[in-house]
């Protein structure tokens, strides 16, 4: 069989989405509930945690969303001067029957393109989702999860997930104890909140300081799950499988941002840091 003759890999399309709800979770994290007649399917053919959303450009009231072409299997894009901006988020919770998709924007200031979209988002607006898409962390008998504010709905979601009988730690540094929120926890996995405390993100110890003072149970087949700021990953990686001993297949790290790099330059310049 040649490459021309091996059959494609299908793509999942770009759905326009509408905002149906909004809810504050913290002050650092907004929750957007999307719906609408699109949504229809999506996890018929794809599955995964991560979804890409495309925010409209200023002035759009929807986003200009890329096609698929059914006879190549590739994407065609809009023009420079319309295209969305894209970015990669977790799916906090997908409900099929009452046809709802929850996504937590956490707010970066006034910088980020998609949290100002999400701070601003009311029921009615649009949104350009693709997906779902990507990895999770592997089933294990003792789990650990680590991560920013970033990580924090893509680890309530496997968190929720797991089941009652899931044994582990997780550690998710905060600015601080008001950005807490209440995750349903299996009673042997404990959760640990870290806060910085007027340090910088990205820039504090103490995920560090966390995974190095666990515990790992002698013989049981770990999971470890790690995201966040680039540099706080690639060192945390390093000291599991390096230090800890822990194989490839056990560590599942993903550097979710960079210091002062928007999504696209720190993809085209570090994707090696995701696993």
């Amino acid at each position: 069989m040649t490459i021309a003759d091996r059959p494609r890999r299908s793509r999942p399309p770009a759905r326009d989405l509408q905002v149906l709800r909004t809810a504050e979770l913290s002050p650092s994290m907004r929750r957007i509930t999307l719906g609408g007649d699109e949504l229809s399917g999506f996890l018929d053919e794809h599955t995964g945690p991560n979804i890409k959303v495309f925010v409209p450009q200023q002035g759009q009231h929807r986003p200009v969303l890329p096609t698929l072409d059914v006879e190549t299997g590739r994407y065609r894009w809009p023009e420079a001067d319309q295209r969305p901006t894209m970015r990669t988020y977790t799916v906090r919770r997908y409900d099929e029957a009452n046809g709802e998709l929850d996504v937590d924007f956490v707010m970066h200031g006034e910088h980020g393109v998609a949290s100002n979209w999400a701070r601003r988002a009311q029921p009615g607006d649009h949104l350009g989702v693709m997906g779902p898409g990507g990895k999770s962390c592997r089933t294990a008998e003792w789990y650990l999860l680590l991560g920013d504010e970033t990580a924090l709905p893509a680890i309530s979601a496997i968190v929720e997930q797991l089941p009652p009988t899931a044994c582990g730690q997780v550690f998710v540094e905060l600015g601080d104890s008001a950005d807490q929120q209440h995750v349903e926890c299996p009673p042997d996995l404990r959760w640990t909140w870290l806060h910085r405390e007027g340090a910088p993100a990205g820039r504090s110890e103490q995920l560090f300081d966390a995974v190095r003072s666990v515990d790992l149970p002698d013989g049981a087949d770990v999971s470890a799950w790690v995201a966040g700021e680039s540099g706080v990953v690639r060192g945390i990686r390093k000291h599991l499988r390096t230090d800890r001993g822990l194989d490839a297949s056990s560590v599942l790290a993903i550097g979710y941002w960079k210091q002062g790099l928007a999504e696209t330059e720190y993809h085209d310049k570090y994707n090696h840091d995701r696993d």
